[in-house]
């Protein structure tokens, strides 16, 4: 899966055989009254017929508390979810220990809600000691194995059931010296748009990655 950020992406060369794409859709971000104002996605996106879509909602916030009031988020995220060719939406948050009350109610009203698979991102430490995804009605959590924070290892072992199948990795960093057992699902970050080139890269290095 290659993640399509908010910048201008061609992405026809990619094998959808093989390949899919979890683009960014929209961020949205949390005010100071705790509603969320969504920003959807501006630049231009192409892909491949029928290529395997992912819609990825970014939460961004700056305050300590949001509000409990579900209506605006659902509506926002029913229309994402509703977009032509998508699959399954994915949720990068990295919500504080604060905020976890909110994300879980969150994620339980889109359960009920959307009828496409849920994902989300995780920081690598939720996957292994601090494992409070475990409960959450997700189809998965993809650990992210780059941009880590302090006291995360990129050979860290991952504990977590939601965490086994899918992690997330970046062109431009280290990856874990061993392929964890399990792990299905490949999702690449790039720090600059993606080119045939680079996807040429990027398909020799999981190759050889064991």
């Amino acid at each position: 899966m290659l993640w399509a950020w908010e910048r201008p992406e061609d992405l026809r060369f990619v094998d959808r055989q093989t390949t899919g794409i979890a683009f960014l859709a929209a961020t949205a971000f949390i005010a100071a009254n705790g509603s969320p104002n969504f920003r959807l996605r501006t630049q231009a996106l192409s892909l491949p017929p029928e290529a395997a879509v992912l819609a990825v909602v970014r939460i961004e916030s700056a305050a300590r508390h949001v509000a409990p009031d579900m209506s605006p988020w659902l509506t926002e995220f029913k229309r994402i979810a509703n977009l032509p060719g998508v699959r399954g939406v994915q949720i990068d948050f990295d919500a504080r220990s604060s905020e976890r009350a909110f994300y879980r109610k969150l994620l339980a009203s889109l359960r009920k809600e959307l009828a496409k698979p849920i994902g989300v991102t995780a920081l690598a430490s939720w996957c292994a000691g601090d494992r409070w995804l475990d409960r959450e009605p997700i189809a998965e959590a993809v650990p992210m194995f780059f941009r880590m924070g302090r006291g995360e290892s990129r050979d860290m072992s991952l504990r977590s059931s939601v965490c086994l199948s899918s992690i997330g990795l970046s062109t431009d960093e280290s990856w874990p010296i061993r392929r964890p057992a399990g792990v299905k699902r490949i999702f690449l970050f790039n720090p600059r748009a993606w080119t045939s080139a680079d996807y040429a890269r990027v398909l020799k290095r999981i190759e050889d990655w064991k």
